[in-house]
């Protein structure tokens, strides 16, 4: 079974490329649904942060409202790393414990592909087979994100957090250039998906 990681920049098309793979066979893990169960009341993650934020970040209903909390954790590079401090090594463990599951498994998916933004800045490349990055021009990347509402503002201070496509390229094992056409993008899946089938990558 191959685990492979899926990285690129906000915007860049990481989810879309994902089902892409999907569709091709390969058990998807993303890591943002297991922030949101880590962040869950009683679950691993809300003690600590709910320590580290305080009670502001609480929705009305007593549960973390992410909304609150990004506010906060990316209003500065202290606060941000603060969070991701929390949520990374616990992100990591989780991953792991379904990894040794789904090897112990006697039906295991042929891959898995693990879908993550920050699988450089974090260091936790050794944790993959193999590593995929998803690139596209940051001007179609802005207008993705403004189409689901994010402000422009918003949207370059979050790149601003994350390294850039051509630092990333140079540790990545393959790349995707997801800034033309659905079917273009498609194409370059194919061929990384019959490399890693094959044992080429």
């Amino acid at each position: 079974m191959l685990h492979v990681g899926l990285t690129g920049g906000i915007g860049s098309g990481k989810s879309a490329v994902a089902r892409m793979f999907k569709k091709r066979g390969a058990l998807v893990l993303d890591s943002d649904r297991i922030v949101r169960e880590l962040l869950k009341k009683g679950n691993e993650g809300f003690e600590e942060v709910l320590a580290a934020f305080g009670k502001s970040i609480l929705a009305g209903n007593g549960s973390i409202s992410r909304k609150k909390l990004a506010a906060k954790a990316f209003a500065d590079e202290k606060s941000r790393k603060k969070l991701e401090s929390i949520l990374h090594p616990l992100v990591v463990l989780k991953r792991r414990v379904i990894i040794k599951e789904l090897k112990d498994s006697p039906k295991k998916p042929v891959m898995v592909v693990s879908e993550a933004a920050l699988i450089f800045e974090a260091g936790t490349g050794s944790e993959f087979d193999k590593v995929i990055l998803v690139t596209a021009p940051e001007e179609a990347r802005i207008r993705r994100l403004v189409k689901k509402g994010w402000t422009e503002k918003s949207i370059r201070d979050r790149m601003r957090t994350q390294w850039g496509d051509r630092k990333k390229a140079s540790l990545a094992d393959f790349v995707i250039d997801n800034g033309g056409s659905a079917r273009e993008t498609e194409g370059q899946v194919e061929r990384i998906w019959r490399a890693l089938a094959e044992g080429e990558g």
